[in-house]
């Protein structure tokens, strides 16, 4: 099938046989693959991907498929899973619908479910296209924690298929690996006014304005967050964006205004962000660029209203959560240690709260009690963790004094998953400030 206008291919099918005593039995998966390839190539948003398969799956898979993406697209990830699991069930050909389940599976924390997927794919590698390849590469990427082999699949992807969704997980990529300009150039490819669903959009401005902060273009930072809220004004997360943009030039009048605006705007329910922790967002972006008489305002006003929220909200781990959090940046350091105890006998398989743990014992100078935390998190040998025990234990470290610790541990968190935009704002760094080594790892590369 050809698009004579654009004088490319639409559709291309692989031979098919049947018996010479029935040829017509070879018609019917001739017909499903058909329609199946016709019903892709009027759908805009699958369109592009199926357009790059060896051929197109059967109507049945492809309809699975398609709801399998919506599902997705929803934030609905079980229910994503069952429907691509179906398609690959109903086309084994389809190792794409495979690829998706997997990384379905780690959105949802099921790693062991998406390695296995994937080990299963990698089977029929030598049958799959190029993208599909290339797709399971970035995927397997991931599930290791190689950050620098998941860019390079993405830029060989975008370079492949121009796609607007792998340009944007292009850009993620380049700067959780400290390449901000590379992330800045290639997003300038991306349209956010043309996507089919505005979690993208959403997305998009996400990861062009952090770039932009990893850059420290502070007004070429807020003048994007801005854009985006043109768009979404609504948006929360995007309001982030324009709050952590005027809290790194504090201009507090202005900051103060949003904040104000984020307790007018509707809960969005499948999003953490709320005013308590959009002002602690900003009470921490303004302490790392040196305002901080105005960042201890700011937090005590999210403490405020942390402890004014409804006693059956208080019960939950994600109050816990935040409210501990704000004690720490406060310098609250017992009531602190106090909340994130109780959340790690909570949650004991919770790095974090073992790390703060650690990191308010180093900072009430407890350093055997910080130590054996550190200790404790070395031994943590559990797969899919990728690279946060390190990263916390490199936040101890920098709070005992062991600066080139601190940044040896960086950099091997960096090799196991963490990305160069989890850096900051961060106050347990605040020592490698000044620290050579420090100043080279966090320089932008490029």
């Amino acid at each position: 099938m050809e698009d004579i206008a654009a004088n490319k291919s639409l559709l291309a099918l692989e031979p098919v046989s049947g018996p010479v005593a029935d040829p017509t039995g070879a018609l019917e998966p001739l017909r499903l693959r058909l329609m199946g390839g016709l019903a892709g190539v009027f759908d805009p948003e699958i369109k592009e991907y199926f357009t790059l398969l060896k051929e197109p799956p059967n109507f049945e898979a492809f309809r699975e498929f398609s709801e399998g993406l919506k599902a997705h697209n929803r934030n609905e990830y079980s229910s994503a899973v069952e429907h691509f699991l179906r398609a690959a069930e109903r086309d084994p050909k389809l190792l794409y619908a495979l690829g998706h389940a997997a990384a379905d599976y780690m959105n949802l924390g099921q790693y062991a479910k998406a390695e296995e997927l994937l080990q299963k794919g990698e089977k029929s590698r030598a049958d799959a296209s190029n993208f599909e390849r290339l797709t399971l590469d970035w995927l397997q990427a991931a599930l290791r924690g190689d950050l620098e082999a998941g860019l390079r699949a993405t830029r060989q992807i975008v370079s492949l298929t121009g796609s607007q969704v792998w340009i944007y997980l292009n850009g993620v990529a380049a700067y959780d690996n400290n390449n901000p300009r590379e992330a800045v150039a290639v997003l300038a490819r991306y349209d956010p006014s043309a996507l089919p669903r505005m979690g993208r959009a959403r997305q998009y401005w996400w990861a062009l304005t952090t770039a932009h902060h990893m850059l420290g273009d502070h007004k070429r930072e807020l003048k994007e967050a801005r854009r985006g809220r043109k768009q979404l004004p609504e948006n929360l997360s995007l309001l982030v964006r324009e709050v952590d943009a005027l809290a790194a030039v504090g201009r507090m009048k202005e900051l103060q205004t949003l904040l104000e605006e984020s307790k007018a705007l509707p809960p969005q329910s499948g999003h953490a962000h709320s005013p308590g922790t959009i002002m602690l967002t900003a009470g921490r972006e303004l302490r790392a660029h040196g305002f901080r008489e105005e960042s201890v305002q700011v937090l005590a006003e999210a403490l405020q209203w942390f402890d004014g929220r409804p006693e059956q909200e208080k019960a939950g781990a994600a109050y816990l959560d935040n409210r501990g959090s704000t004690l720490y940046s406060l310098e609250r350091w017992s009531e602190a240690r106090t909340m994130f105890a109780k959340l790690h006998n909570d949650i004991p398989e919770s790095i974090d709260y073992l790390g703060f743990m650690g990191a308010t014992a180093a900072r009430m100078e407890d350093r055997e009690g910080a130590e054996k935390i550190s200790k404790q998190l070395e031994e943590d040998k559990r797969p899919y963790l990728f690279g946060n025990p390190t990263f916390w234990r490199a936040r101890i470290a920098a709070l005992l004094g062991d600066r080139e610790g601190a940044v040896n541990l960086l950099r091997q968190a960096t090799k196991q998953g963490v990305g160069f935009s989890a850096f900051h704002p961060c106050e347990d760094f605040e020592s490698l400030a000044d620290y050579p080594p420090y100043i080279q790892l966090m320089k932008p590369k490029g």
